[in-house]
């Protein structure tokens, strides 16, 4: 048996309504929420989306300080391993 849904609403929007003002009439019609509830839903969320992109802008600085610690940690071995043969070739020699 299959239940009968309602088709879900279709939301037309005019072209001067921006995405801000559509978010908080939904939030508004669907849910309920009184004007002033609804724009500091809107505004944490833009807080949310803000924080967001700044931790991957650090996640990516960070990443990028780690790969360069491990190339100076890796040449500063390859340089230390080289000196230490040199060494025991004067030493041998």
């Amino acid at each position: 048996m299959i239940p009968n849904n309602p088709p879900p609403e279709k939301y037309w929007y005019g072209s001067y309504e921006g995405y801000e003002s559509r978010c908080q009439r939904r939030l508004q019609n669907d849910l309920g929420v009184d004007e002033a509830a609804a724009e500091a839903i809107l505004r944490l969320r833009s807080q949310v989306i803000e924080l967001q992109s700044h931790i991957r802008r650090l996640e990516t600085e960070l990443t990028s300080q780690y790969a360069s610690q491990h190339m100076r940690l890796a040449r500063y071995r390859e340089v230390y391993n080289e000196a230490t043969w040199i060494e025991l070739e004067f030493r041998g020699g």
